[in-house]
């Protein structure tokens, strides 16, 4: 549970370093926000599913799909909350990050190994 925690924990602050990062290079160079709102919980996922891969002995692809499955569940039940009508890419968002979490946490156990 420990692990969980904090992997969001690094979840939760690369995704407002991420942002505001973002949000500096897009007060020089304007950015399409679309492609922004997109990338930043991708690589915030990948990355907090590295640190959780490492924490892992075994099978870091069930640790990265068990970590996305939680933030996607925590992130469909706010979707519920405001009202917003779930569409087929949104699902199809959500199963790249699953697929995300799954390759990041395989990466780190792959290197492991050498």
């Amino acid at each position: 549970m420990k692990k969980y925690l904090i992997s969001y924990t690094y979840l939760l602050g690369s995704i407002i370093i991420l942002t505001l990062i973002l949000s500096i290079i897009n007060y020089f160079i304007i950015l399409p926000t679309n492609i922004i709102k997109t990338i930043i919980p991708i690589i915030s996922i990948f990355i907090s599913s590295i640190l959780l891969g490492k924490k892992s002995t075994k099978k870091a692809y069930l640790e990265g799909i068990k970590f996305s499955i939680l933030y996607i569940v925590f992130i469909f039940l706010f979707t519920i909350l405001i009202k917003y009508k779930i569409k087929i890419n949104i699902i199809l968002y959500y199963f790249i990050l699953i697929l995300t979490s799954m390759f990041g946490s395989m990466i780190v156990i792959n290197l492991k190994k050498k």
